[in-house]
């Protein structure tokens, strides 16, 4: 059973839902349909939506193949939940304009699902 995978994915449609809802609320804000119109804080939430689709798919990959691979669910607990915790993050500091805070949360990101890549690669090449 996926549950370290199933909770992620529950908790990160949230996120995901969040800001596409932020989205459509700048689009009818703006009466923009395509593009950001020169809006910079409809530009900034179509960033961080597309940014955050872009990570959370990737890693829900890398989780849900780690997690039918294993049975070291707390060490998948504990990636999942980090990557939960560096995206929300990473979109506080995106709509926040903090660009250290961004970098940090974004080299985080980037190394949980090395992390998960690698625990991927170890265990197909040890069996």
């Amino acid at each position: 059973m996926l549950t370290v995978s199933g909770a992620t994915a529950a908790v990160l449609s949230v996120l995901l839902t969040a800001l596409s809802i932020n989205v459509s609320r700048l689009r009818i804000k703006y009466r923009v349909s395509y593009g950001h119109a020169d809006h910079r804080d409809l530009e900034v939430a179509i960033r961080a939506h597309g940014n955050a689709l872009e990570q959370v798919m990737l890693f829900m990959i890398l989780l849900i193949c780690a997690e039918t691979m294993t049975t070291s669910k707390p060490l998948l607990a504990w990636a999942a939940a980090t990557f939960v915790f560096v995206r929300l993050l990473h979109s506080v500091a995106l709509f926040a304009r903090l660009l250290p805070v961004r970098q940090i949360a974004h080299a985080a990101t980037v190394s949980l699902q090395l992390l998960l890549a690698g625990f991927l690669l170890y265990a197909v090449w040890s069996r």
